[in-house]
C-alpha cells in the first residue's frame, strides 16, 4: 500500500512471483528484510539467522549480481523441499541490482 509519509529512496527494483508486487530497496539490503518491509508474506522461522531453511526462495533474474552463496548457506539449503540451481535463502540473498525472486508455492 502507498504511504505518502514514507520517504522515496533511490536503489535497485526487487520484484516478488507470483504476486509481481515490485519494491525499491536500498542496495545491499536482503530479500527477507524487504519483504518485511513491504508486508510480504515469507516465511522465516529463524528470524533470519541462518539457522532454518524456512525462508527458501528461487532467484529467477538478477542473481550475477547478488552476494555469493556461503558455505553455510549452502548446507543449510540441503535441508529446504524443492531445491534448484536457483535456489537462495532470503536472509542470506542481498540485492545490489534489479532483482526477481520467486516465492515456493505453501
Amino acid at each position: 500500500m502507498w504511504n505518502p509519509f514514507k520517504a522515496k529512496i533511490s536503489g535497485p527494483d526487487l520484484t516478488f512471483l507470483p504476486s509481481g508486487k515490485r519494491v525499491t530497496v536500498l542496495s545491499g539490503t536482503t530479500v527477507l528484510e524487504a519483504a518485511l518491509a513491504h508486508d510480504i508474506d515469507l516465511n522465516h522461522s529463524c528470524d533470519g539467522n541462518l539457522a532454518c531453511s524456512s525462508c527458501h526462495i528461487y532467484v529467477e533474474f538478477g542473481d550475477e549480481f547478488s552476494n555469493p552463496l556461503s558455505s553455510e548457506e549452502d548446507d543449510m539449503l540441503e535441508s529446504a523441499d524443492h531445491v534448484q540451481t536457483n535456489s537462495r535463502l532470503a536472509c542470506q540473498l542481498k540485492v545490489y541490482a534489479n532483482m526477481t525472486v520467486k516465492l515456493p508455492e505453501s
